[in-house]
């Protein structure tokens, strides 16, 4: 009985130490893969989490290739102006929108909390998928989609009229 206390112990213990050692801008729910691309690409030292708490980030396939990519909210270093780090699984590069780079509508950031993605719809049935786009909207900028053209993150203006 003692030998199973013990050993139940020493387990806790090795995960509350592990845990401690993890950097403080890891986040959870983002896979490894996508935190070491976004450390190599500059986290910490080019931009950094919009909230190391509570980060806003979502996934979809962005670049269209069938796996799953990941889209943090980031703020640039300096300015803390917001955009997004998007990062594709296929070659674990980071895209950066915002937070300082050209967004394409004019600004080199966009608002925080204001992206979503929209899920891709399937089309002819079975035969393709389109990609999962992301969305941006600004009080003060027009409202438009981020979409990858299969180099860069383009923007595409939203008609005064909607989406």
């Amino acid at each position: 009985m003692v030998t199973k206390v013990l050993l139940t112990a020493a387990l806790v213990l090795h995960a509350v130490i592990a845990s401690a050692q993890r950097p403080p801008t890891t986040f959870g729910g983002i896979p490894l893969w996508a935190d070491s691309a976004l450390r190599a690409a500059g986290l910490d030292q080019r931009f950094r989490l919009s909230s190391t708490l509570n980060p806003a980030y979502e996934f979809g396939d962005f670049d269209r290739d069938g796996l799953v990519d990941v889209a943090v909210e980031v703020k640039d270093a300096g300015a803390l102006r917001c955009g997004v780090a998007i990062t594709h699984r296929i070659d674990r590069s980071v895209h950066i929108v915002g937070a300082g780079d050209p967004v394409g509508n004019g600004t080199n950031q966009l608002a925080c909390g204001r992206w979503s993605v929209v899920a891709g719809r399937h089309r002819h049935g079975h035969v393709g998928f389109s990609p999962d786009l992301m969305y941006v909207t600004d009080a003060r900028a027009h409202s438009g989609w981020i979409v990858w053209d299969g180099h860069s993150y383009v923007w595409i203006q939203v008609d005064q009229g909607g989406a």
